[in-house]
């Protein structure tokens, strides 16, 4: 029943992190971009909107990039392992 727990509470977590992180990429971009006191809502709307396609793509990159540096450090790690293991003998 804990572990069932600490993966609830990871999930969370972890969701509420990628949405902290939409929410803000979404308001830098669009403060990034320097909109003019005549345009429109829609143009705000329509930067906001890019705003979030752009952080919500970044995110998939971020955790495909930490799992290809995990399996890279998994390789030398079995490979010291069995080099340390050889020695042994």
């Amino acid at each position: 029943m804990k572990k069932g727990t600490e993966d609830s509470l990871s999930g969370k977590v972890t969701s509420w992190s990628i949405i902290a992180v939409v929410l803000a990429g979404t308001l830098l971009i669009s403060g990034i971009a320097d909109i003019s006191e005549g345009s429109g809502v829609m143009a705000k709307i329509f930067l906001l909107f890019l705003g979030a396609i752009i952080v919500v793509q970044v995110i998939p990159g971020v955790m495909l990039f930490v799992a290809m540096l995990k399996g890279i450090c998994g390789l030398v790690g079995k490979k010291a392992k069995a080099a340390f293991g050889e020695e042994k003998k």
